[in-house]
């Protein structure tokens, strides 16, 4: 008796079922049916483990064969192969239930490895969430996980988006954990610290002899890359001109490394993100509108920890905890006026700005994390002001509001606190000389933080 897990191809072309038959048959029992209506029928009597469906039939399209097993709630998995792929349609198969979408042609290892990877089935989100240290239970970040589960196995392109201190590599790391590359490397490029002179040399690499000073080649990231997943993090401070060189490699699955004189194959599947409105800057013309199409395949949006009810609270704890180890206080607490004081905070650095803090706090503290802990900001006193030529700022906000309506106190509060941030941000590079790197750690942000802020904020005016 055949063990082996059971396979149905559906597609009208008999060489397909022959080289397909002569590919798995040494792995899997193949089982041919040559329509939508004849594989829709083998479905009840085989029921097999696994089907391999082509797109396009004349009888019935793929799709429509994929949306009647979801109709009489089948959950078998299904791959799609199609000769005719574009994002849209890859999209649209997974949106319907599809399991994964493979190009044809395709390398005879991409295949059978997605068929074992999906067979075996998906990593438990819960064990994942606990590894990669994401720490939350609310409906928002749920929702977040439930992409990252539909879209993790497959190849499509997932852009990321969502403020600064989100998660953004970490999500994109889960990504990577989940699909049938897992196995190969995870290689994550920060666009926005790249000087623009580095940026070919770093993602293509070079060839020896390329310039001066290239004394012998060097692999660049897509390289590194090869056989896994590329994480391109701030890809809107991609310059424009790599922008048109990138999106070239995107099409053509090749590149040229600096100075050489010949391309080479490229094997990675692609996760972009942002903390920007991709889509917004297209308008403006600082990102182009095909690569944004190209890379946007399915976009997932990180919400901000303001927005994710609950979950400050237990993420506060997860690092009180995380630090009371590192610093070997493992039995620190956190007081219910500290809590209260991050409960009413509106997080402009999201989770990253709570980890800092509360490693911050439990250096501080002893047995309870007190208020005084906490380096909550923003205040309405900047620096001490004294006669000793100490700078100080003092902020003085006006606002009203209508008292002939219910008044939503936490809108105002949070409309307050950006006010007074970037007032704050505003005065403090007035006063103080110091580059960015310098005037994010003076301001107790990080650069990428601080960069984002004075980015939003020359754009709003």
């Amino acid at each position: 008796m055949n063990s082996n897990p059971t396979v149905l191809v559906i597609d009208d072309e008999q060489g397909a079922h022959q080289a397909l038959t002569r590919l798995l048959e040494s792995e899997f029992s193949v089982h041919p049916a040559y329509s939508g209506p004849e594989g829709l029928k083998q479905v009840d009597l085989i029921m097999p483990d696994l089907i391999l469906l082509d797109m396009r039939m004349p009888e019935m399209s793929g799709l429509t064969v994929l949306k009647k097993l979801r109709q009489n709630d089948n959950n078998i998995p299904v791959i799609i192969l199609s000769a005719y792929g574009n994002v849209g349609s890859a999209v649209q198969a997974i949106k319907l239930g599809a399991a994964d979408y493979i190009e044809k042609p395709f390398a005879d290892g991409k295949l059978r490895q997605a068929m074992r990877t999906i067979l075996k089935g998906k990593q438990d989100i819960e064990q994942l969430s606990s590894q990669l240290g994401i720490v939350g239970k609310s409906p928002r970040i749920q929702e977040v996980w439930r992409l990252v589960k539909r879209y993790g196995s497959t190849d499509l392109p997932v852009l990321l988006q969502g403020e600064t201190g989100t998660g953004k590599e970490l999500f994109a790391r889960a990504l990577h954990e989940i699909s049938k590359r897992h196995q190969g490397p995870f290689v994550p490029v920060d666009c926005s610290a790249l000087p623009e002179s580095l940026v070919e040399s770093e993602i293509f690499g070079y060839e020896k002899g390329a310039f001066t000073d290239a004394e012998r080649s060097k692999p660049g990231r897509l390289e590194w890359a090869n056989g896994g997943t590329l994480l391109l993090d701030e890809i809107g401070n991609l310059p424009l001109i790599y922008q048109a060189k990138f999106l070239r490699v995107l099409q053509e699955q090749r590149y040229v490394p600096l100075g050489a004189r010949k391309s080479r194959s490229l094997d990675v599947r692609l996760v972009s993100a942002s903390n920007t409105d991709l889509k917004r800057a297209t308008q403006h013309g600082s990102f182009r509108e095909d690569l944004y199409y190209r890379i946007s395949g399915v976009i997932i949006e990180l919400p901000p920890l303001r927005e994710r009810e609950g979950d400050i609270e237990v993420i506060a704890r997860y690092f009180v905890e995380k630090y009371g180890r590192k610093y070997r206080k493992p039995t620190l607490e956190i007081s219910d006026e500290a809590m209260g004081l991050l409960l009413s905070y509106h997080w402009p650095g999201n989770v990253r700005e709570l980890e800092h803090l509360i490693a911050g706090a439990v250096i501080l503290a002893n047995q309870i994390i007190l208020p005084e802990h906490l380096a909550l900001g923003p205040r309405k006193e900047i620096f001490t002001s004294g006669g000793n030529g100490t700078r100080s700022i003092r902020l003085e906000l006006k606002f009203g509001c209508n008292t002939d309506k219910p008044i939503d106190l936490k809108k105002i509060k949070r409309k307050l606190a950006e006010r007074a941030e970037r007032l704050i941000i505003t005065e403090v590079k007035k006063k103080v000389s110091l580059n960015q790197t310098e005037l994010a750690k003076f301001l107790g942000l990080d650069p990428k933080t601080l960069r984002s802020k004075i980015n939003n904020d020359s754009h709003s005016r």
